[in-house]
């Protein structure tokens, strides 16, 4: 029979800002965590990208440099089978909810988010949603990209305002938590060079432009949005590290 657990983490409401989110003092010294963390890579790349991802050796004048990605984090949610100690067979379900909205800085590489409670045994899977939700961000975009498009025949700033849902999921199967307290971390990846797959850099040479900025949004050169928005729900890599961190007292 399996039994179900579900406990809700429900943080205080911030106005939008940057807020680190460290262990909390409250843990014990014993205490297995598990923490978040998001972070884009590959600030800068030539263009075009081509369908494996890789950067054009072609086209080194033609680049794309990045200095701001930002997310607008409105929940996290933790699932678990825990392996029944009883039985060895069934197992527990055990179920988290970490609850914004938090605004994250995915530049930076030092910031976790969740600080989840897990207690010691074998887990069958254990699988992470990250939700960027559209209604948690206020004004402000829930994804939203800034830097320099080096082009062919000029140097342009780009926005990238995406305000629709963006989900990220990781999963672990086989995880064994032993009795002393280490920090976990779920890692979620997102190559930035990858959001411009099949983005020509013509396209972006011969975008409309704002007040001299090359905006990407709904409203604006609406078709390379509708590829990075396709391309943003697909193209992350995700991973656990479940090797070291040994707890700080």
């Amino acid at each position: 029979m399996k039994k179900q657990i579900s406990a809700l983490i429900v943080m205080a409401f911030f106005t939008i800002g940057f807020w680190a989110c460290n262990d909390n003092n409250l843990d014990n010294p014993g205490d297995t965590t598990l923490d978040v963390q998001i972070e884009a890579l590959n600030k800068s790349y030539a263009l075009p990208v081509d369908g494996s991802g890789l950067k054009s050796a072609a086209a080194d004048s033609v680049y794309m440099e990045w200095d701001s990605v930002h997310l607008v984090i409105s929940s996290i949610k933790f699932e678990a089978e825990l392996k029944s100690q009883v039985t060895m067979r069934d197992s527990i379900e055990v179920s988290y909810k970490w609850s914004g909205p938090q605004f994250a800085d995915l530049l930076n590489p030092d910031i976790t988010f969740g600080n989840f409670l897990l207690q010691p045994g074998y887990y069958d899977e254990i699988e992470i949603e990250v939700k960027g939700g559209r209604g948690y961000a206020d004004s402000i975009p829930v994804f939203y990209m800034a830097g320099m498009f080096h082009g062919s025949t000029a140097t342009l700033p780009v926005e990238v305002m995406i305000d629709e849902e963006v989900v990220f999921k990781t999963e672990q199967d086989s995880v064994v938590v032993g009795e002393e307290g280490v920090d976990l971390t779920s890692y979620i990846q997102l190559s930035l060079s990858d959001l411009m797959e099949d983005i020509d850099p013509n396209d972006l040479d011969n975008a409309t432009l704002t007040n001299g900025v090359i905006v990407i949004s709904r409203e604006s050169n609406r078709y390379i949005y509708y590829v990075i928005r396709k391309n943003l729900g697909k193209r992350h890599h995700s991973y656990c590290d479940f090797s070291h961190h040994k707890k700080k007292h």
